[in-house]
């Protein structure tokens, strides 16, 4: 074996080295570039995945174990939980900027709602993340948002979602929830922009979840205080606190415990009438 023959081997030996390195450590990355797109919506430290395994030539993708940590100011240590993501996907549009996800199915996630009083008025998690993905990336300079693999997402299924946790508001008390949200579908995630980033990506998932979860929680809310509409007025101080509404934060938290008691009153007079008339 002559020289040229010799350093020829060598090359193709470290070629395949390099790329059973990257393929035995794939694994890996996927999970730390998941806990970065995370990171990078709600702040360092705040995604926690446990497992991620892909099969680029099946073209399969599963992570299992993720949680989303809570904003400062809560008690609970996460807000979101996950227990399978599937993603169907292909090896040539791995090696494109642009990857085509044809299907993502998200199982078993669930979403712990956490209301808090403070000095700053009522306050619910679920909104206050919300608030939160929506200011995500304002800072971020143009140029890195250029910067990156660009996914688009054919079909995202999200089923078996439970929204659990307790309410509570000033004046009205508390009560638990435990709610299923019905099996939904987000469509053509990225196709417009050609493409967006993997942490756009989150935005635009946790938006849909948690506007979802929302809704169930409203119409749920308006079965326990017996008030028509009533729920979504306290949900709107929730998302805005006291001060956010124009109120001073204790005569807002007056005028909330007012409506409330007032609506309970009228609703045990309607009772006592309908005693009479039998």
């Amino acid at each position: 074996m002559n020289r040229f023959q010799k350093m020829l081997l060598m090359v193709v030996a470290l070629l395949l080295l390099s790329v059973g390195g990257l393929y035995l450590y794939k694994d890996a990355a996927v999970r730390a570039g998941v806990i970065a797109g995370g990171d990078q919506v709600l702040g360092a430290g705040s995604t926690r995945l446990d497992a991620a395994a892909i099969d680029p030539f099946a073209g399969h993708l599963e992570l299992q174990g993720l949680y989303l940590e809570n904003p400062e100011g809560y008690q609970q240590p996460h807000f979101f939980q996950m227990k399978r993501f599937d993603v169907a996907l292909s090896l040539q549009s791995l090696l494109e900027d642009r990857v085509v996800i044809p299907r993502v199915q998200l199982d078993g996630v669930e979403l712990l709602a956490e209301s808090v009083i403070d000095k700053d008025g009522p306050r619910l998690n679920l909104l206050t993340i919300r608030k939160q993905l929506g200011s995500s990336g304002e800072d971020e300079p143009s140029a890195a948002k250029e910067d990156g693999k660009k996914f688009v997402i054919e079909l995202l299924t999200v089923s078996g979602l439970k929204v659990t946790g307790v309410m509570t508001i000033p004046g009205g008390g508390s009560w638990p929830i435990d709610l299923d949200v019905p099996t939904f579908e987000i469509t053509d995630i990225g196709e417009k922009e050609n493409g967006v980033l993997l942490a756009e990506v989150v935005v635009v998932v946790l938006d849909a979840i948690i506007g979802k979860a929302i809704e169930m929680i409203e119409s749920d809310g308006s079965k326990h205080l017996k008030l028509a509409g009533d729920a979504r007025k306290v949900l709107q101080v929730l998302d805005g606190g006291l001060k956010g509404s124009g109120l001073d934060p204790k005569l807002g938290q007056k005028l909330l415990e007012d409506a409330v008691k007032k609506g309970l009153g009228d609703l045990l007079k309607k009772k006592k009438k309908k005693k009479k008339d039998r």
